[in-house]
């Protein structure tokens, strides 16, 4: 799950990064299995394909029904059940061996006699060794949804091999709800199967193991034909904490909603500027927003810059002999003015040419004033981009002067911070794809001088004492933007809490 420290142990001395494995919860493997078994009460097959210590089909086993277990590590699963059956395979492999039409019979396993599906996924990082390992072959498997990560590539073979009407319950990874590399994985779930719950995991779930991430609980059922009440789908944002979703789950809090609610962009559409990313209880006025407004990517150039592949030989802290040029490349959470990060070797240009992986994006960009943007951190922000500059592979706007200052502004505004976390991407990065996609409302000529004149001198006054409260400014202009567009007090207020607690909602 993320990127921890480089060895976490489990309770048998394995190391939880190179594994993937964090024990789910208790109380979540409760609600898991109390869910299904409403889902498909007539159910007896049941298979958790990353089974570790057996902790989500305890439950199952305890109800009398048969239990099957694969997982590449053996962790001498505790479950002593009559009808607990443990494989000691690769789960992908298996996935391989059921799809391929020549696989040998000893590898094949009839994937269609489970009712029941139950998971948490493996978490590794990207990079791990399988996958680099594997890639080309990976790539065919999962043609349809792209290889990423461990979690996603699971989740895509559990849709594949369950039969229809089986009923899947997941903890896993939230990355794929808003990324865009997964998009294909979305279009998947949307069009092969009925969502039941979608609920997003407060961040302190996995802390007791080592691991501060995001995750959500998904239920869904194979085969489109599956949902009550048109389809509703009982959802809930982050909580705080884990007490508070624990009682959530307990009380069953969740907000009911249909499919297309829950979905940025239009599903009957293959034209969407969205990529069907995932939803969680944003108001209806907030999704009009992007239908309706441009993205600032149709009005200004959003571009990224530079990437030396070397950043210690061709960047100085400081201005020295020929390192003179300053250096933007991610402003973090400073707003409206930053310093340079560094200052860039004055030959890069003609570096780029000379070396492979010295890479200059867009040279007929650089020097001209703009806005640079955060690339990294939860918090998104925007500072002034002076003219000389040159920047990195965070997202950099270049427009014309007259509009530097309001658009700086609305970027710092407190709506914009919702609709980047809150919608574009739920994750601690961003990039100039994302950026380029926040709607961008076409003010009057009065409301952008006022906001530029409010931008102009809260960038004067950090840049004389760096650290400066700037809440009253940041506070008044997200009620400017918010009165501009009407945007209700109730909406008002949900984007207000979620702001104050950023980094746990988000």
């Amino acid at each position: 799950m993320g990127r921890h420290s480089k060895t976490v142990a489990t309770d048998c001395g394995k190391d939880r990064r190179s594994i993937g494995y964090y024990a789910t919860p208790p109380f979540v493997a409760k609600f898991l299995t109390r869910k299904l078994l409403e889902i498909r009460s007539d159910g007896e097959n049941v298979i958790d394909p990353c089974v570790g210590k057996g902790e989500l089909v305890a439950d199952f086993a305890s109800a009398g029904k048969r239990v099957t277990g694969i997982d590449l590590v053996d962790f001498a699963t505790p479950i002593n059940y009559q009808f607990f059956q443990f494989l000691n395979h690769n789960f992908i492999d298996l996935y391989q061996a059921a799809r391929s039409p020549d696989s040998l019979p000893q590898t094949a396993i009839d994937f269609t006699q489970f009712d029941y599906w139950i998971a948490n996924p493996p978490y590794n990082c990207h990079e791990v060794n399988y996958i680099q390992s594997n890639k080309t072959e990976l790539k065919r498997l999962f043609h349809d949804v792209g290889v990423h990560n461990m979690y996603s590539m699971f989740l895509s073979a559990i849709i594949d091999l369950a039969a229809e009407g089986a009923a899947i319950g997941l903890i896993t990874l939230d990355s794929f709800l808003t990324a865009k590399a997964h998009t294909k994985l979305r279009r998947k779930i949307l069009a092969q199967t009925t969502i039941h719950y979608l609920l997003l995991c407060p961040t302190d779930l996995f802390k007791p193991q080592g691991a501060d991430v995001r995750t959500c609980i998904m239920i869904l059922q194979k085969g489109k034909q599956f949902g009550d009440l048109g389809n509703q789908i009982k959802i809930c944002n982050r909580p705080s904490s884990t007490s508070e979703f624990q009682c959530i789950l307990q009380k069953e809090e969740f907000t009911l909603t249909q499919e297309q609610d829950i979905v940025l962009g239009d599903l009957a559409s293959d034209r969407n500027r969205d990529n069907h990313e995932f939803l969680l209880e944003v108001p209806a006025e907030i999704k009009h927003l992007f239908k309706e407004l441009p993205r600032l990517g149709q009005r200004f150039n959003c571009v990224t810059g530079i990437s030396t592949g070397n950043d210690r030989k061709y960047l100085a802290d400081r201005p020295q002999p020929g390192f003179s040029v300053p250096f933007y490349k991610n402003p973090g959470t400073r707003k409206f003015y930053t310093r340079p990060d560094a200052y860039i070797c004055d030959r890069f240009l003609a570096l780029a040419k000379q070396i492979k992986n010295f890479s200059v994006r867009n040279p007929h960009l650089l020097y001209q004033p703009g806005i640079t943007c955060s690339s990294m951190g939860v918090p998104f922000s925007a500072c002034y981009l002076p003219p000389g500059s040159a920047y990195g592979v965070n997202a950099n706007i270049i427009c014309d002067r007259q509009d530097i200052w309001w658009l700086i502004a609305y970027l710092n505004s407190g709506l914009v911070s919702y609709l980047v976390r809150g919608i574009l991407i739920r994750t601690n990065m961003i990039t100039s794809g994302y950026v380029a996609r926040i709607p961008i409302p076409d003010f009057d000529s009065a409301t952008k001088s006022r906001l530029a004149k409010i931008s102009q001198a809260t960038y004067q006054e950090v840049k004389q004492e760096q650290g400066r409260n700037i809440s009253p400014a940041t506070v008044l202009i997200t009620k400017i933007c918010f009165d501009y567009l009407n945007i209700s007090a109730k909406t008002r207020e949900l984007i207000g809490e979620f702001n104050a607690d950023l980094i746990k909602r988000t």
